[in-house]
């Protein structure tokens, strides 16, 4: 069983990318999903848990601003999906600036298994996005993370670097093709569920409608 806990990533101009703290309860372990600033509140809401995985949905500069103070308050290992771990420290690519380099320590890829604790992750690729964008799934909770691919209501854009519309269509497919519904926590705005999309969003029900 895992507990999901929201912290908003605020930039200085207002903007705002979620990042999520997700804790296996029994063991304490912890990861969070997208820290697009680092900031003191976040470190306190860690609550001097364990911190095993700093999870990156994709590589643009809001979800991953605040990775290297992350992972030098707690120690944690950063996860990206291999095809873009080039934008970590590319700000034409990730559309930003990163103060320090960031190294990545476990590229993923589509069907990579992780533990936390006893929570199960499984990586699912998703691009269209970005070319490595991924959802992280804790299919024993029914809980995806599914960063800029798939929001409440509508999708990720598709006209930044490794952005593409025919891939994003086909990854909202694949979401949309999981067995039963799912708790979904996306990289901007509010939560929602799968079930929801699958009958509400207009991208998603485009290519549901098409198989």
């Amino acid at each position: 069983m895992i507990s999901v806990k929201t912290h908003l990533s605020v930039f200085d101009d207002g903007f705002v990318t979620n990042t999520y703290i997700v804790t296996d309860e029994e063991s304490g372990e912890t990861a969070v999903v997208d820290p697009g600033v680092g900031d003191e509140k976040l470190i306190e809401k860690l609550e001097e848990k364990p911190v095993k995985f700093i999870l990156i949905t994709h590589g643009h500069f809001d979800h991953i601003g605040g990775v290297n103070f992350v992972k030098e308050r707690t120690g944690a290992k950063v996860v990206v999906h291999r095809e873009d771990e080039e934008m970590l420290n590319d700000s034409e690519k990730n559309c930003g600036e990163i103060a320090e380099p960031i190294i990545s320590d476990i590229l993923v890829e589509d069907g990579s298994k992780l533990m936390l604790g006893n929570s199960e992750i499984t990586v699912m690729h998703t691009p269209g996005h970005t070319k490595g964008g991924v959802c992280y799934i804790f299919p024993q909770d029914r809980v995806l993370f599914s960063g800029d691919t798939l929001f409440k209501l509508t999708a990720g854009r598709t006209d930044l670097y490794g952005g593409n519309p025919r891939t994003e269509l086909m990854s909202l497919e694949k979401i949309g093709g999981l067995d039963g519904d799912y708790k979904v926590y996306p990289g901007h705005d509010d939560s929602t569920t799968l079930d929801f999309e699958r009958q509400y969003n207009r991208y998603m029900r485009i290519r549901l409608r098409r198989k």
